[in-house]
């Protein structure tokens, strides 16, 4: 709704509007954020299962063998008019808040940028926690 209504003069409708994210390139971590952005908002803190993140290529990789979780750069999301949203080339990773994926600890997903295609990702299980303990 906020970026919604900065983009008000363009008339922008509600309804038009997605949410969207990027990892931000190259790699930053929360202590490298000075200013926060023009629109949308950092996300930090989450963690990667399944798979790892190559902050170079900016996309996802395979995990390093006997790695359980690999921590994701900072996330920057924000909104976009759904005639804009680009798809291609990413997977939907879901987010949960603990380990334990049900419905009550189901937040949202996040496209993440990838050269390999969604199914590979999605029969490893990859997902974004916000909680590893």
């Amino acid at each position: 709704q906020e970026v919604n209504r900065k983009h008000a003069s363009d008339k922008w409708a509600l309804d038009d509007v997605v949410m969207t994210s990027e990892v931000t390139h190259p790699p930053k971590t929360f202590e490298m954020l000075k200013d926060e952005p023009n629109e949308g908002v950092y996300i930090y803190g989450l963690f990667l299962e399944g798979c790892g993140w190559d902050g170079k290529a900016n996309k996802m990789v395979d995990s390093e063998p006997k790695k359980l979780y690999a921590a994701l750069p900072v996330l920057y999301v924000t909104g976009k008019q759904a005639k804009d949203n680009v798809t291609k080339n990413t997977y939907e990773a879901p987010t949960y808040r603990v380990k334990k994926r049900t419905g009550l600890n189901f937040i949202s997903t996040f496209p993440l940028r990838t050269e390999d295609p969604p199914s590979k990702w999605i029969m490893r299980g990859v997902a974004l926690l916000c909680s590893v303990d």
